[in-house]
């Protein structure tokens, strides 16, 4: 098989089940694709110009080998489509959540949870700004600022996020594991050196962050992750709250 399909692959795995059962009786999904649009449209909005960002600055990079010779605006045409890939299967996990756990998850749960990373965050970023880490900074700030400003207005959907975002961690180390290292399973579970991955798809410059490593994913894309899906979901539960609402009457 052609290298070059490697990455298109990893989005099409990502995306191919979830999709299919959107259009199951049971979660219905499919009857949220349009607050889903608007989650994305606006994701996308802050997510791509820092992509493009990054990747003019040598931040990070993707290996051509595993990727289509098309570009836009310097990312690979798989990366758009990761953008799709990867939030969508997310956000139909966070209502599968819901709709299967018939009591909600504690509030407390969400305070605790939410509070523990956004400290956690708060401090990498710190040290990240002194040390002029900027995927580190970037990442964690954004994460943290993000989760602090639900927990301050005590989102109703927080806790149901947290608990499918301890969930999405097993496929989130896998497709990200291919994506950062193909085979990622090779290297030790914790590398705290700054480990120079050359077989992977997105190829990351450790100059900029903290060289912390489960097994190839660098440890900053847990924030990244969680702040993209987190992202997402602030528009659409907003919207498919304001359109079901509308329709109910």
């Amino acid at each position: 098989m052609n290298s070059s399909y490697a990455y298109i692959l990893v989005d099409l795995f990502c995306l191919a089940g979830p999709f299919i059962l959107s259009f199951h009786k049971s979660v219905a999904f499919y009857k949220k694709f349009k607050a889903l649009i608007v989650g994305l449209l606006f994701m996308c909005a802050v997510y791509i110009p820092w992509d493009i960002l990054f990747t003019h600055w040598g931040i990070w990079n993707f290996n051509p080998t595993y990727t289509l010779t098309q570009r836009w605006f310097l990312l690979p045409i798989e990366e758009w489509l990761f953008f799709i890939a990867v939030p969508f299967a997310c956000v139909f996990t966070f209502e599968c959540v819901r709709y299967f756990k018939k009591t909600a998850p504690s509030k407390s749960f969400a305070r605790i949870s939410g509070t523990t990373i956004a400290i956690i965050a708060a401090v990498l970023c710190v040290y990240a700004g002194v040390e002029k880490l900027w995927y580190t900074f970037s990442a964690t700030l954004f994460c943290g600022a993000l989760l602090l400003f639900h927990l301050q207005r005590k989102s109703e959907f927080l806790g149901y996020f947290l608990y499918a975002w301890f969930i999405l961690l097993i496929p989130f180390f896998i497709s990200n594991g291919i994506l950062t290292g193909l085979h990622f399973y090779e290297y030790d579970l914790i590398n705290t050196s700054k480990v120079d991955i050359t077989e992977a798809i997105v190829r990351y410059n450790n100059q900029y962050n903290l060289g912390v490593r489960i097994w190839s994913v660098p440890m900053e894309d847990f924030f990244y992750g969680l702040a993209m899906v987190l992202l997402t979901l602030t528009p659409y539960e907003y919207f498919r709250l304001k359109w079901e609402s509308k329709t109910s009457q």
